[in-house]
């Protein structure tokens, strides 16, 4: 069961990361033609934010959200003892703060980190945004699973 998770993670994860690289491109190539055109761009701070979802106490942390982004990683790194030791009732409650922190990040995540970077271009911004996005995919899709399949005695 674990092997097989692993092995589909590989695929889902390709996936992912051709998604954010595809969502980036298509960032960039709005941006190009709205500048061809004199048209006004984008506004960077609409959308979806993949990498405040997924690493959202890292990604706090790094976009001015210092007490908060330090708070959601204690819940964050209490998950694994928790596991280890097969608590699941308060895993289900520990393990929801991130989650409902990451959901939150995923659609207010943008507008917090223009107010923190100041960068207003959409393609530029898209661009400060993509390692958060393929970071996030790829620790979840590819090294997790993998990790949980090899320490599966």
């Amino acid at each position: 069961m674990v092997y097989a998770i692993a092995a589909y993670s590989i695929t889902l994860g390709v996936l992912g990361l051709y998604w954010a690289v595809l969502a980036h491109r298509r960032v960039e190539a709005e941006a190009a033609r709205a500048r061809a055109a004199g048209s006004t761009l984008a506004d960077p701070r609409r959308g979806f934010n993949a990498g405040a979802l997924l690493l959202a106490p890292f990604w706090m942390l790094r976009h001015g959200m210092t007490v908060p982004g330090v708070l959601l990683l204690v819940p964050t790194l209490a998950i694994v003892p928790l596991v280890q030791r097969e608590l699941w009732m308060p895993l289900l409650f520990v393990g929801t703060v991130p989650l409902a922190a990451g959901a939150a990040l995923a659609f207010v995540g943008n507008r917090i980190a223009v107010a923190h970077t100041g960068v207003e271009a959409p393609d530029a911004f898209s661009a400060s945004q993509l390692p958060w996005a393929l970071a996030g995919i790829a620790l979840y899709t590819i090294a997790l699973p993998w990790a949980w399949y090899f320490t599966q005695g």
